[in-house]
């Protein structure tokens, strides 16, 4: 996603409503997922680049993205630990780190709560890059 890798971005100004199925390129399940671990995180943001849902902070800095089936990173700059990813995206470096959203050998509950730590490093460290710098 080369939306990731730009140096700037717009503002987001809020919560992107669900666009309609046909033009979704992340399954539903996935969107709410996504949805659900970065929502709590106060004052995230989010808008669907390319039919996948991105979540931003409010400067616009993309903070989580997710694609497809399960595929999902986060800017946590974090180990993934137990959420390890099968997925190795070639050109997404660190701070990135794709975690699994439903790891099975995760309870739902600790599973949601890892995702969650994950999105709320990644929003405090865009906030200390500060706009255009991240």
């Amino acid at each position: 996603m080369a939306f990731l890798h730009a140096r700037r971005h717009e503002p987001a100004l809020g919560w992107e409503p669900d666009p309609p199925i046909g033009a979704l390129h992340c399954h539903p399940d996935l969107v709410a997922r996504l949805a659900e671990i970065a929502r709590p995180v106060r004052g995230t943001r989010r808008v669907f680049v390319a039919g996948c849902p991105v979540i931003t902070h409010p400067h616009g800095t993309p903070i989580a993205a997710a694609s497809g089936t399960s595929w999902l990173a986060v800017r946590s700059g974090e180990p993934a630990g137990e959420l390890a990813s099968h997925w190795h995206t070639p050109g997404l470096e660190p701070p990135w780190t794709e975690l699994d959203p439903f790891a099975s050998d995760v309870t739902f509950a600790r599973g949601t709560d890892l995702l969650r730590g994950h999105v709320a490093r990644a929003f405090t460290l865009a906030g200390a890059m500060g706009a255009g710098d991240a």
